[in-house]
């Protein structure tokens, strides 16, 4: 599928960060195998147009279940590979995938809304921050957005969307937009990199 405003248009200097869990894919709470791993329905195909315009896709992810000892860090790459098997079925990839495997109370650099994730990319693609945007359904994710001065995509995939939502509101960390599904984040995200340009 292409979006009203896609055309031919590049997004070679765009970065577009996401999410995992909620985002791509369904959230039962601490994915441990590979075989509970599944994407929410249109996600390759989306990333797929992304990919085409020349975006670069950066996967950014809090896995404390590691820290927890509910999963290992190769049972979270083997559900990566899986991640990556999936996308691939679409034409899709990701430039690279971050994880933070730490505990919220180890106070990391890492983990969302920490920024450490996202400044090893920028630190490693030497990417453009001006031209950087971030989708998320966690109130973490669009504070990492803000603190980054990305451009903030809410999605309503996640649990407790609404609440979530008017929480963001009430603290003034309302997103840049709010889209249904992760195709509708990717219509925006040409519309808007079209209109910056």
């Amino acid at each position: 599928m292409s979006g009203p405003d896609e055309r031919g248009q590049r997004l070679d200097e765009v970065t577009v960060f996401f999410d995992r869990d909620g985002t791509l894919n369904p959230d039962p709470g601490y994915i441990g195998r590979p075989e509970d791993f599944e994407l929410h329905p249109g996600v390759g195909a989306a990333l797929s147009r992304l990919n085409r315009a020349g975006a670069r896709l950066i996967l950014v992810t809090n896995q404390s279940g590691i820290a927890r000892g509910m999963f290992t860090l190769a049972d979270l790459q083997a559900i990566h590979d899986k991640l990556r098997d999936l996308l691939a079925l679409h034409g899709a990839r990701f430039d690279a995938i971050y994880h933070c495997p730490h505990h919220p109370d180890e106070s990391c650099i890492c983990r969302k809304p920490a920024i450490g994730m996202a400044e090893r990319a920028i630190a490693e693609f030497a990417l453009n921050r001006s031209r950087m945007y971030l989708v998320g359904d966690q109130a973490s994710d669009i504070e990492m957005a803000k603190r980054l001065a990305a451009r903030s995509i809410f999605v309503t995939t996640g649990h407790g969307s609404r609440e979530t939502l008017a929480a963001l509101s009430e603290q003034g960390l309302k997103p840049d937009y709010v889209a249904n599904c992760l195709d509708t984040a990717v219509d925006w995200i040409f519309q808007d990199a079209n209109t910056a340009d």
